[in-house]
């Protein structure tokens, strides 16, 4: 088997490794190849050369150029939008917001005094905005590249990022008549982001909540998505600790080798920095004042989230007792000895707390007792989030949501006095949420299979867009033609750069020197005519006088 793997950017591999792994051991020829390249997420493409050996690396994707591309990337913009006006997200503010802000078109942004709509009727709109979607022209490049490839099977990951390009891929393959696989990268991809857009030959999911969720949100046929279990979380069943205790902990610059608890940090989206170093001061700040003596002496090690420790790297909590920060720095989650470091952590604590991130799942994996509290500042990105409500115990999940920090200090007290209790809860969401076909059976073999199974199947006839996709094309390009003007002037205006800062500066201080001197010549002119008024009534007055003289009478 040829297959080709698409991801939307290099850090993506860590979701799928191992099972790009598998599939070279098969012996089958694997290739890869992202969107974009940047290192802003610390794995670049050497990153992707590094970790993966036998697959060949073919670099950035050829990319969607001229007017097409901008107008597709605002019309998806839009489909993303409306996802957020189904009632299930109604409570989802934040995600909604983050869409609004990230790609709706300013043109369209009237779709937000729309609070919600039904579930049917967001669905008709959604098809109907999927028309469109076949209207809009193939990529050259993009099918050109993949005719040249000629995989038995295109892989892409995520598919649902906003606005993605990775449509057009599935859009040039089904020309071609390849078969198109998705994947699911994590446990909130499919309720946080975009939408699919667009129906693959196959989509692979962890489990039936997340199969519930590509059928009823992204309208994906029942019998194309299956459920495979979560591989990017297989080596944590296998993996041995790499420090013992004393060794780990002098590691992380904890002072001994008591009991710790471990906070950990969350994304940007979830939680910035400059908010969570505050919330977590505060949080410390009551395990310390419970009265409980274990609470009170407990040490305390913070762990940032790779892509969000600037605020750590200032404040590393050096005034308080019994509390470090580790690691201060951004870091590779495919580097090795980070992902040790991460797996000591775990196992060695004695409970972890957080706002919301998948280490929370981590942890269950290996038993530990998890804990969040609620806070007005993070409930967008807490009980605004679909994916956070897998993880309740209503819901078959295992964390503990204290309402306040009076309340978490008695779960957490309660919790490290009874290591044991969790450990059910626990398995039981693992059993379920990342390994739905046995909690002893790996993930990343049965994601093969599914590929493997893609390949062996008949490939799809060729499918180029429709005919009549061409008399809708007017109607789309004219309906994003105001935006395209506004981001044409906002584009050359950023070029101009500070040149045309001056020019405005130098316009705007013009203006306020032309309306400053019409108001000196108003004062001047109401000035000058009061003068001349006063004049020509003490003028009239004398010569009234003068005339009236001789004709009084005289007085002898």
């Amino acid at each position: 088997m040829k297959i080709l793997f698409l991801m939307d950017s290099p850090e993506y591999l860590r979701f799928f490794d191992t099972v790009i792994e598998e599939l070279i051991a098969r012996g089958h020829d694997v290739s890869l190849t992202v969107g974009w390249g940047r290192e802003r997420k610390h794995v670049g493409l050497e990153g992707l050369r590094t970790h993966v050996r036998g697959a060949r690396v073919i670099g950035v994707a050829p990319q969607t150029e001229g007017v097409w591309a901008d107008v597709a990337y605002r019309y998806r913009g839009i489909m993303d939008f409306v996802r957020y006006l189904h009632p299930t997200f109604a409570g989802a503010t934040a995600l909604r917001d983050r869409m609004k802000r990230k790609i709706l078109p300013s043109t369209f942004r009237w779709l937000d005094a729309v609070t919600r709509l039904s579930p049917d009727a967001v669905r008709r709109i959604e098809q109907a905005l999927m028309v469109g979607e076949r209207a809009i022209p193939l990529s050259r490049p993009i099918v050109e590249f993949l005719r040249g490839e000629a995989p038995d099977v295109l892989f892409l990951s995520p598919l649902v990022a906003a606005g993605s390009p990775q449509v057009d891929w599935i859009k040039a393959a089904r020309a071609l008549g390849l078969r198109t696989a998705v994947g699911v990268a994590s446990w909130d991809n499919l309720t946080n982001k975009g939408l699919m857009r667009i129906e693959p030959d196959l989509v692979l999911v962890w489990n039936e909540a997340q199969k519930h969720e590509a059928c009823e949100y992204h309208y994906m046929p029942a019998a194309k998505v299956v459920a495979t279990g979560a591989q990017p979380f297989d080596r944590w069943f296998t993996k041995q600790v790499t420090r013992d205790r004393d060794a780990f902990c002098a590691r992380v610059g904890l002072p001994d080798t008591r009991p710790f608890v471990v906070f950990t940090g969350s994304s940007v989206f979830i939680s910035r920095s400059n908010a969570e170093v505050p919330f977590v001061r505060q949080w410390i700040g009551a395990l310390r004042a419970s009265g409980d003596p274990l609470l009170e002496r407990v040490n305390i090690l913070m762990r940032p989230h790779p892509y969000n420790f600037q605020g750590w790297a200032v404040d590393r909590l050096t005034d308080l007792p019994g509390t470090s920060v580790f690691p201060t720095q951004g870091f590779s989650q495919l580097d090795e000895a980070n992902r040790a470091d991460f797996f000591d952590t775990l196992y060695h604590s004695a409970a972890v707390v957080g706002v919301n991130t998948s280490a929370m799942v981590e942890a269950a994996i290996l038993g530990r007792p998890v804990f969040s509290i609620l806070s007005t500042q993070f409930s967008g990105t807490q009980e605004g989030t679909i994916h956070f409500q897998h993880l309740l115990p209503e819901n078959g999940g295992f964390l503990r949501v204290a309402s306040g920090f009076d309340e978490h200090v008695h779960q957490l007290s309660a919790q490290l006095a009874d290591p044991e209790g969790a450990q059910a809860e626990t398995r039981r969401f693992v059993g379920s949420f990342l390994r739905p076909r046995g909690i002893d059976r790996p993930a990343t073999p049965i994601f093969a299979d599914a590929l493997e199974a893609l390949a062996a199947a008949p490939a799809p006839a060729p499918m180029w867009p429709p005919a009549w996709g061409v008399a809708l094309r007017p109607l789309i390009l004219a309906a994003s033609l105001p935006q395209s003007v506004a981001t044409w002037v906002k584009k050359w205006r950023k070029k101009l750069g500070k040149p045309s800062r001056l020019i405005a500066r130098g316009a705007r201080r013009a203006s306020r020197g032309a309306r400053s001197a019409t108001r000196e010549l108003n004062k001047a002119g109401r000035h000058a005519s009061s003068r001349v008024r006063w004049g020509a009534k003490v003028a009239g007055k004398r010569l009234q006088k003068v005339v009236a003289k001789p004709l009084r009478p005289r007085r002898d």
